[in-house]
Parts: structure tokens; sequence; C-alpha cells
């Protein structure tokens, strides 16, 4: 009986031994692959910010997003900030062939082809959902992540930044948000974004500085502002964008621009619209940003599809190659050798 009990005592003291060891391993494997997530955020993210080049970043993303997620995931990490870049960056190349299907959609009303245009338009919601959802995944992954990091409430409190890195996924991930709530909409709400998004970032975007995030900040809340009923009493809204885009042009992204223009289009008002695409192409002496190139290479493709929409429903065609800022309505404007003639029959 004394030798049984010795033995038991003895496997169980081996499986103890056994489970500390591989609780030490996971803790070893947890630690290693957080850190190594922290290096890609403080040394290799930063000169992928450099890379003007949209298509390729978002095509990037989109191929690596399971690897980089699932790889990491598997070994204890939590690369929810990285999930949140890749997916604001991915949305890009989903919204990007939503727009060529509406395009395709508003050549085809304009010819009375009703089948084209339905399926385009069929198209069109498909790939706005695809959208919606990388961006609500952004959206939430921010939210969480530096929830549970800096002990706050999004939309309620602020978080004390200890890193630029944490404030840039937390601007870009509150914008993505309420582009998912857009995008939802406009797909008939086939995700399900939570309309409270808006309010709650409305909010939460007066945590971050305005003057060191290009005006984006308040341009994204003078954007809430515009399109939620009320939310307009007592505010300056245009007046916010044009301080917004100011800064913007100072700091070499013109994210503003882009607001300030989705906005117009949102309250149906062409002529703050034909504003927004003017100033965002005859900005004087401007420089791009180097160290956050591909954000204002992300405003350029957006302001880029505002404009070939307000193009292709009036006229049938994208803005024309030079023409940003420039319209049909304006002949001493257009580029030399367009007739203006031609676009209107």
């Amino acid at each position: 009986m004394i030798k049984a009990g010795v033995w038991r005592m003895a496997a169980i003291s081996g499986v103890l031994a056994a489970s500390t060891f591989a609780a030490g391993c996971a803790s070893i494997e947890r630690g290693a692959t957080n850190l190594a997530i922290n290096l890609i955020e403080r040394r290799i993210i930063p000169p992928q910010l450099e890379i003007a080049d949209v298509d390729m970043a978002c095509r990037f993303a989109t191929g690596n997003y399971p690897l980089i997620s699932g790889g990491t995931r598997a070994f204890g990490g939590d690369p929810q900030l990285l999930e949140s870049l890749l997916l604001v960056s991915s949305a890009a190349c989903a919204e990007q062939r939503a727009v060529e299907e509406e395009l395709r959609y508003l050549r085809a009303a304009k010819q009375n082809n009703i089948e084209e245009a339905q399926d385009a338009r069929i198209g069109q919601k498909r790939l706005l959902e695809i959208t919606a959802r990388r961006q609500l995944g952004a959206f939430e992954a921010m939210r969480n992540k530096l929830q549970d990091k800096y002990d706050f409430e999004y939309g309620e409190g602020c978080p004390e930044f200890t890193r630029d890195f944490d404030e840039l996924v937390y601007l870009l991930g509150t914008v993505a948000g309420l582009q998912a709530v857009v995008n939802d909409i406009a797909s008939q709400q086939m995700v399900g974004v939570p309309t409270d998004i808006a309010p709650k970032s409305e909010r939460a975007l007066t945590c971050i500085s305005n003057a060191k995030w290009w005006g984006a900040p308040n341009a994204a809340r003078a954007v809430v502002w515009s399109i939620l009923p009320g939310a307009s009493e007592g505010k300056d809204v245009w007046g916010t964008f044009n301080l917004s885009m100011l800064i913007g042009e100072r700091q070499g992204v013109r994210l503003s621009h882009v607001m300030y223009g989705l906005s117009a289009l949102a309250v149906g008002d062409t002529t703050r619209f034909r504003d927004a695409t003017k100033r965002f192409a005859n900005v004087k002496d401007y420089k791009p940003s180097e160290q956050y190139a591909l954000v204002e290479g992300i405003s350029v493709a957006v302001m880029t599809n505002l404009s070939d929409r307000y193009w292709t429903e009036n006229v049938g065609t994208r803005t024309p190659v030079g023409s940003m800022g420039k319209y049909w309505d304006e002949e001493a404007a257009m580029p030399e050798g367009l007739n203006v003639d031609d676009l209107l029959n």
C-alpha cells in the first residue's frame, strides 16, 4: 500500500511538473510573440506608412492578414492593433472594387440598360458588405485592445497614450468605424454595424490632438455633426472643416478634405463638394507627408473616387486625367484637347 501510494505521488508530481513546464513554455512563447509584435509596431510599420502605393498596401494587407493574425495568435500573442491597421488597409481594396461597380451602375443607368444596372448594384452591395465588415473589424480590434491596455471606456473617457502608434491606430480605427456605419447602410445593413458608433466616435475623437493629427479628428467629428439629426446645433460644421483642412495642408495629409467632400455630398451640397475637390487639387506649394505617405495616398484615392462618382453621374465618364477640381461646365478650366461637347453627348 505504501509503495502504491509512493508511485501515485510520483505520478502526480510528474504530471504537475509537466504541466508547469508546458505552462512555462507557453508563457515564454507568448512573451516572445508579443515582443515580436511590439518590434513590428515600432520598427516595421513606420517604413510601411511611408509607402504611398495604396494598391500595394491594401493587397499586402489582404493577403497577409490571415498569416500575421493566425501566426501570432497561435503562439499566444495579441496582434489586435496590427490587425486593425491591416483591416483598414484591406478595406480600401474592397471599397475600390465597390466604387467600380457603382460606376458601372451609373453608366448602365444612363444608357437605360436595366439588367446591367441591376447586376452592378448587386455587385456593389456585396462589396460594400465586405468593406463594412473589415472596417468594423478594424474599429473593434482597436477599441478592445486600447480599452484593455489603458483601462478606459471608449467614447466615455480618454486614455493617456504612451505611444504615437497607439494614437494613430485610435484615429484610423475610429474613422474606420464611421465608414463602417455608412457602408453598412449602403449595403442594406447586411453586416449590422451598430449605429451608436457615430456618437461614441464623436466623443472619442476629442481625446487626441487635432493639430498633431492633420486636422482629421475634428474633421471626423464634423462629419458626425453633419449626418446625425440635430447634432449640428450650435456647431460651426463648415468652419471646422475649413480649419482642419488648413492644418492638413500644412502637414501634408489631406484626409480632412476627403471628409469635407463626403459631408458635402451626403447633404447634397454640390457647391461645397466642388470646393472640396478644388481645394484638394490646388494647395499652393503642397508637400505630401513623407512619414504618413500611405494615409495621404488613401486620401488621394478616396477623393478621386468621389470625383469619379460625381463626374460619371453627370457626364457618364470618370474624372479626366489631370482634371481633379475641374468640371465640364467650366470650359476654361478643362484640360487642353478635351472637348466638353463630346462628354455631354
